[in-house]
């Protein structure tokens, strides 16, 4: 396995980062979507607001589609994501706040991601790892960040990372610049994602309202933060219709938005940058 894509949620990775791994399949690379959140949860347990998202078996098939359509191999974690575990969130978009107070010890599921890491670099030890940037401060994307980023440091493997910039990131630049490391990605273009339709228009409105800041950083203890990071961008020109395509696999998903307003929102998106994925690294010179 020569690349393997860390996906918090099931659809995480395709939309980040589909154009890319079609385009390494392309070239005959190996590549594997772990995706970590991914265990059905009781759903009498749960509040009926949360149900809609609950549906993982139907989800689970929909990845399998997707994934067998880009001719990579995946494995699912099953750990189950912070909207289904106690204490039990108020309201959906408290998935967006993290609690400054309570430090680290609040992402349970950093030593669980770690041990996988170390499973898999054992494994295929010339693997390449990508994993979310979290801007846009999901609780499920920001421990994935976190435990793939400590990761990194604590062994000093920087060439074996990259991080992508994640769907709550590609909404918008006022929510990329409320990320410590989203202002290391340049804003262009004037096509505005969020205005593809209303409902993505209100989610970034609420995200901005959210998040209150630089919050990763004040998590995080220094030896994480005296690194410095460059833009990688990689073009997906001729693998942009494929990863739409396979987009579409996620039913269950793409239907709380419509097909039209997720497809005119990654074609906007993609243009800003010149039909590109963005990922940052490590300087290492």
């Amino acid at each position: 396995m020569q690349h393997i894509f860390l996906s918090p949620h099931l659809d995480d990775a395709v939309a980040s980062c589909g154009g890319t791994i079609a385009k390494l399949v392309y070239q005959r690379e190996d590549v594997l979507v772990l995706t970590v959140f991914t265990k059905n949860p009781e759903i009498k347990k749960i509040p009926k607001k949360f149900h809609k998202f609950a549906i993982y078996d139907q989800r689970k098939i929909e990845d399998q589609k997707a994934l067998n359509r880009l001719s990579v191999d995946y494995k699912w974690l099953d750990i189950e994501e912070r909207a289904y575990r106690q204490p039990l969130l108020k309201k959906p978009t408290d998935i967006f706040k993290i609690n400054l107070s309570k430090g680290l010890e609040q992402f349970s599921n950093i030593t669980t991601i770690q041990a996988e890491l170390d499973k898999l670099i054992e494994k295929y030890p010339k693997a390449k790892f990508y994993a979310p940037l979290a801007i846009g401060n999901h609780f499920d994307n920001v421990e994935v960040f976190l435990a793939s980023l400590m990761y990194m440091i604590d062994y000093a493997i920087f060439e074996k990372f990259q991080f992508y910039l994640d769907f709550y990131g590609m909404i918008s630049t006022r929510i990329r610049n409320k990320h410590y490391l989203g202002k290391k990605l340049i804003t262009l273009g004037t096509k505005k994602p969020e205005t593809s339709s209303f409902k993505l228009f209100m989610i970034s409105t609420i995200m901005n309202s959210l998040i209150s800041g630089h919050t990763l950083e004040d998590l995080l203890p220094s030896k994480y933060l005296d690194v410095e990071w460059e833009l990688k961008t990689n073009s997906i020109k001729g693998y942009e219709k494929l990863k739409l395509s396979v987009l579409e696999m996620y039913e269950s998903q793409i239907k709380l938005f419509g097909q039209r307003t997720v497809t005119k929102f990654f074609e906007r998106y993609h243009n800003n940058w010149d039909i590109s994925e963005l990922f940052l690294q490590v300087k290492t010179d």
